[in-house]
């Protein structure tokens, strides 16, 4: 502007004195040569000129300026960001059309507004800290908020604020930018969500691993402590006086065994009627229950079928009812037991376990307990599920993860409802099967007779198991040959290839495998009965895809009873539990 002012101060001062140069010559003008006047008028065209040049480009200097100032308040009005200035108090002195859209309010009707009128109420303390550190600090601050529209509608703000003096009063002012982030801040929690997500199936994928392991371990030395028991006791006479002795031992290995089982659930093998396996419980139950506690069912009188085992079905019962027992302080409480069937949609969504569960089948059976207990805060629920986990005492906390483990693998999950002071439900869902209950046959216990005897190879890395399986199968008859891994049993399949009517192989074995073993011997003499044991259950020893696969499987710890069965069906060639069909 004063480049301006200089300009037209200049055109002002030729205008002038050519008006004082014209008005002498017309005074002078017969004293004046003709020289002097052709002189006098080139110089007053010349300075017309002139100042014609100069107020074009005083013209042209005003159109760059006006075009230079439209574009600066089309790129302040319509910037991607939202622009204010604030009095030290934080009233709005201006601002730009999109921070007025961003608050949903006529930039007019903004001015003199106080800035906090937009900031929910829990997030004003965030705001009045920033404000008091910029002007005691002078330092750029910047803050996440969530603020309101004039519409009451919520979003998230980005502010970024730098203080400054007021060019005309010299009062104190800050200039705040302002963004919506309410999409990232959207993205970030679904991030935060998945982690947690990822985290979880991390954790259930490891503690899976390592279940597993243990369980295996545990079934093969279970295998030797059943195995010998059962040996003794047959060789014991009826009136022995140890022979209770042994009984007692066996019945408490074949708990412990049960124990080694849930860390390996696996999935149910008949259809089975829901309410008529929990009311097989219920009568216990209800016996067991604390004095002060009543316990309430709602059973339907049949159905729903699922498919399923039904000790697990049962041992899901017993945990749930007695997690609800301890809930109950005082032992003063109700519990609910209800049985029912519910749409996909009716499953509730939240607090669903396992956390990547979702419902694929279009109608479930629901096992329901609910208690009056003191309820479980919301930082524990995400931790019910792991093993040992327990707000109660010491020694507990394997009863939720066993309801889990259960669901997970007969597809089902497990909703939990609950918070402090107001009690818990727990519900636990199962696909209903469309199958009808086959009417049971009655049990035979007439041990199958095997007959010529013969030669068995057993295949297993751990002496004390095959010992002990030695033990078992010349009690039932056979010559045993033993191997301590793949590799040493081809080299004795070699050498007695005749005479091996049957192999009884181990899964995990160093050097070459189960799987391995049994296609290498299967090259040398096709259609050789074979049977794969592992402390690990059918469903993990057999997953993935093999080309050649066993007549039988046989789970550790096994009974000479189920031992005699499956070797009896595996040379009668009768037993292809794998894959359908016995290969030849």
């Amino acid at each position: 502007m004063a480049e301006n002012k200089t300009l037209s101060d200049q055109a002002n001062h030729l205008r002038r004195q050519a008006e004082e140069k014209a008005a002498k010559m017309t005074e002078n003008q017969e004293a004046l040569s003709a020289d002097e006047t052709r002189q006098m008028l080139h110089a007053l065209r010349v300075h017309q000129i002139e100042l014609e040049m100069q107020n074009e480009e005083l013209r042209r200097a005003q159109l760059e300026l006006d075009a230079a100032r439209a574009r600066y308040f089309d790129l302040y009005d319509l910037a991607p960001v939202g622009y204010c200035t604030l009095s030290e108090k934080g009233l709005i002195l201006e601002t730009n059309l999109t921070a007025a859209t961003l608050l949903g309010v006529a930039r007019g009707a903004l001015v003199k507004q106080s800035f906090s009128r937009f900031i929910l109420k829990a997030d004003q303390d965030i705001y009045y800290l920033h404000r008091k550190q910029l002007f005691d600090a002078g330092e750029q601050q910047a803050c996440d908020l969530r603020m309101v529209k004039n519409d009451g509608t919520l979003f998230w703000a980005h502010l970024s604020a730098t203080a400054a003096q007021d060019s005309e009063g010299g009062e104190s002012v800050w200039h705040c930018v302002m963004s919506d982030i309410t999409d990232l801040k959207r993205v970030e929690a679904e991030k935060a969500e998945l982690e947690v997500r990822n985290r979880q199936l991390q954790k259930a994928e490891s503690l899976g691993i390592m279940a597993g392991a243990i369980a295996h371990h545990f079934n093969n030395q279970h295998q030797v402590v059943m195995g010998n028991l059962e040996m003794a006791i047959g060789e014991l006479h009826r009136d022995s006086h140890i022979l209770e002795t042994l009984t007692d031992a066996l019945k408490a290995a074949r708990k412990a065994a049960e124990v080694s089982a849930l860390m390996l659930t696996y999935r149910g093998q008949a259809p089975l009627n829901l309410s008529e396996t929990c009311r097989q419980s219920l009568a216990l139950l209800q016996v067991a229950t604390p004095k002060g506690i009543t316990l309430k069912a709602d059973i339907p009188s049949s159905g729903p079928v699922v498919r399923a085992n039904a000790g697990q079905i049962q041992q899901v019962l017993t945990h749930l009812v007695s997690n609800a027992w301890e809930a109950i302080d005082q032992n003063t409480g109700t519990i609910d037991l209800t049985i029912k069937t519910v749409s996909q949609a009716d499953i509730p969504i939240s607090r669903r376990f396992p956390i990547d569960w979702k419902p694929k089948e279009s109608v479930y059976a629901c096992l329901e307990v609910a208690d009056t207990g003191c309820g479980i805060a919301n930082k524990d629920i995400e931790k019910l599920f792991d093993p040992f986990f327990t707000t109660k005492f010491t020694g507990r906390g394997l009863g939720l993860p066993v309801v889990l483990g259960i669901a997970g693998s007969h597809g089902g999950g497990v909703t939990v409802e609950s918070g402090p002071g107001r009690g818990s439900v727990f519900r636990f869902f199962l696909p209903v099967s469309a199958e009808e209950i086959p009417i049971p046959l009655e049990k035979v216990d007439k041990a199958r007779e095997i007959e010529g005897g013969g030669t068995v190879l057993v295949v297993e890395d751990e002496a004390q198991v095959r010992k002990m399986v030695k033990k078992m199968l010349t009690h039932m008859g056979f010559t045993v040959l033993e191997a301590r891994d793949g590799i040493e049993a081809v080299e004795v399949f070699r050498q007695h290839q005749d005479e091996i009517r049957c192999v009884l192989c181990d899964l995990t074995m160093p050097r070459m495998d189960g799987w391995e073993t049994l296609a290498t011997l299967r090259s040398l003499k096709p259609g050789i009965p074979f049977v794969l044991s592992s402390g690990y259950d059918k469903e993990q020893a057999m997953a993935g895809k093999h080309a050649i696969l066993p007549q039988a499987f046989l789970n550790k710890p096994y009974q000479l009873k189920e031992l005699r069965d499956t070797i009896s069906r595996t040379l009668s060639n009768k037993a292809d539990l794998c894959n359908g069909s016995s290969e030849s």
